[in-house]
């Protein structure tokens, strides 16, 4: 696995710029919680700022930018945070998608809300005596948090959740997705951000050089998905990353933003739009 490069290194600007003003449209896809927004022990407690609200209409607005936000919340969670019409949104790690010209939710991630509501009931019984361990019903995933468990309790939370839920991994019924500080229970199916991402690239009626920007484990399928395709950029460093770049945290992905509208204009293919 090569080793990523850091995205404001002067020396690669030439080849970005290159790579992007070739390309009549961009499609750039966005994470959420890591990435936009910095993570909190509540995620409820997520906003985005007034500021890059503003960066992202504006992106949306671009008669040359197609805009896509694709997170681990439930559908109708992220487009209520995110706020902005007339573009892509992927819940549930892209399980469910809406957008221009596409309304997509997998068959099988339907098929497994009853055995997730299962699973519920199960795991409150199991997590009640751990103080800061919650559940979150996304519909079609079921989230296990525990940001807020005391260090020594972490191991009781792991081992409840395992005991409860290895059954159904066995039966390939369910798959464990691990991000950070929360366990989540998902359908057991071959399906993913990179999948979601280009299900929604074939959706566009023009063709889109992808520029995806992500913190998370479930953010590397994208990476290899689009590596070929596009430019993907990794929030925080890591060695382990499929990423192309990376960026030291969540606070650089407004400039980086910034960068790649630049270069839009510089190319002369960028059209800013009022919000």
């Amino acid at each position: 696995m090569k080793k990523p490069t850091y995205f404001f290194k002067k020396s690669h600007f030439t080849l970005l710029h290159d790579r992007i003003k070739t390309a009549p449209k961009i499609a750039l896809f966005l994470d959420f919680d890591g990435t936009l927004v910095p993570i909190q022990k509540d995620p409820a407690r997520c906003f985005l700022s007034e500021e890059t609200k503003k960066q992202l209409r504006s992106i949306a607005g671009s008669q040359n930018c197609c805009l896509s936000i694709l997170s681990g919340r439930m559908l109708s969670d992220i487009k209520k945070r995110v706020g902005i019409h007339k573009i892509y949104y992927g819940g549930n790690h892209g399980l469910d998608i809406s957008g221009p010209d596409i309304r997509y939710t997998h068959p099988k991630a339907l098929s497994a809300k009853p055995v997730i509501r299962d699973i519920k009931h199960l795991l409150q019984k199991e997590i009640a005596g751990i103080k800061g361990a919650w559940l979150e019903d996304k519909k079609f995933t079921l989230s296990l948090h525990f940001r807020s468990v005391e260090k020594g309790d972490i191991s009781s939370v792991k081992r409840a959740f395992y005991k409860t839920v290895d059954r159904f991994i066995e039966k390939k019924l369910m798959a464990v997705i691990k991000g950070k500080k929360v366990l989540e229970l998902a359908p057991y199916i071959s399906w993913d951000k990179g999948k979601a991402a280009l299900l929604i690239l074939k959706a566009m009626k023009d063709k889109c050089f992808p520029i995806y920007i992500g913190d998370d484990q479930t953010d590397e399928n994208a990476f290899r998905a689009l590596n070929k395709k596009g430019i993907t950029i990794r929030v925080g460093k890591s060695a382990k990353t499929a990423a192309d770049y990376y960026l030291k945290g969540y606070w650089e992905v407004p400039r980086a933003l910034d960068m790649l509208t630049i270069t839009k204009q510089s190319a002369g293919i960028y059209e800013k739009k009022s919000p």
